[in-house]
């Protein structure tokens, strides 16, 4: 499947600890911590809400769509005040690697108000600052 914006990286940790990070939807502060002021999760597991409010102001509410096995994840999003773009699904594969996880977090979108190589580089940056996040709490 083509991702309108794709970030692909070996995690030196294992799959089930990546696994962990990603489902934990209401902990993203902790993986974010200087770009996320406040968030707040309803739910559990697939179906969980989380809004998220960003340092700068902005607002994001996402759902998590999937959680299956330890090696695929998947949310979206609902409502958006942050970002420039509309349509929002992001997918995260994980796969086992000599020494870790290999990640593949793409997304499809529309942008709106941007370029969609402005919206696609800003993305590829925040799931780069995800990846980097999950590797620091390990």
């Amino acid at each position: 499947m083509a991702y309108d914006a794709l970030v692909e990286r070996k995690l030196s940790m294992p799959r089930a600890q990546v696994f962990a990070a990603l489902h934990d939807f209401g902990g993203i502060k902790k993986i974010l911590p200087d770009a996320i002021a406040a968030c707040d999760c309803v739910g559990e597991g697939v179906g969980a809400v989380r809004s998220i409010t960003l340092a700068d102001g902005g607002k994001v509410s996402e759902r998590m769509e999937i959680a299956h096995d330890d090696t695929v994840f998947a949310y979206s999003i609902l409502e958006n005040t942050a970002l420039p773009l509309e349509h929002y699904c992001a997918v995260v594969t994980l796969s086992d690697v000599d020494g870790g996880t290999l990640v593949s977090y793409g997304s499809n979108w529309t942008p709106k108000g941007a370029s969609e190589d402005e919206v696609r580089g800003a993305l590829e940056g925040l799931y780069n600052a995800i990846l980097d996040g999950i590797a620091k709490s390990a």
